[in-house]
């Protein structure tokens, strides 16, 4: 399912068209061979805190904003994946890049595909993690917990609002749209 993923995906240094007055971030998702069911691979994804300002209680992927010690937005997704996750960046193979996507507060959010090398067992490094969810790449593709819940028009562009029913509260926002992205350059 995954030997020609990297083929499909944006290079990981490809030029990013200027984001205008948003301000770019950069997240990580991170395919992860779960050994306990079979080298099935998941998906690695957090419940945001509900003490945080933005996006309190959301469902995302690791990542965040360029600190000013950050290479570069790369950088950014891995450090900031260490930093919630625990994620070793020596055990990452980056495959590429997604589209980025745009958000109403404020960010062009640059997402990454990784897949983790070797054993590796997620935990909450950071008090900005409620809790860490890791369902199946089949999972996502069920077409039973997908649903489309509408579109709307931003900033001239038509966007389409997918949901995930993987937990509660369910996979919904920027995030989901990243997770139909990498779904549909799965099936290729």
């Amino acid at each position: 399912m995954l030997t020609d993923l990297g083929l499909r995906l944006e290079g990981v240094h490809a030029e990013l068209a200027d984001p205008g007055r948003l301000r770019f971030a950069a997240v990580i998702g991170l395919l992860v061979d779960r050994v306990e069911v079979g080298e099935e691979p998941a998906l690695l994804l957090i419940e945001r805190s509900s003490t945080l300002r933005q996006h309190p209680g959301q469902i995302a992927f690791p990542g965040g904003k360029v600190e000013p010690g950050d290479r570069d937005l790369l950088d950014t997704a891995l450090r900031e994946a260490s930093e919630e996750v625990g994620l070793p960046r020596e055990q990452v193979s980056v495959l590429g890049r997604l589209t980025p996507v745009p958000t109403p507060t404020g960010y062009m959010i640059v997402p990454f595909v990784g897949r983790v090398e070797g054993e590796w067992q997620p935990r909450r490094e950071s008090g900005e993690v409620e809790r860490i969810l890791m369902p199946s790449l089949r999972t996502l593709m069920d077409p039973a917990i997908h649903q489309l819940t509408g579109s709307v028009e931003w900033e001239g562009q038509h966007y389409d609002l997918h949901q995930f029913n993987i937990a509660d509260p369910p996979l919904w926002g920027a995030t989901a749209r990243m997770v139909w992205d990498l779904i549909e350059r799965i099936r290729g």
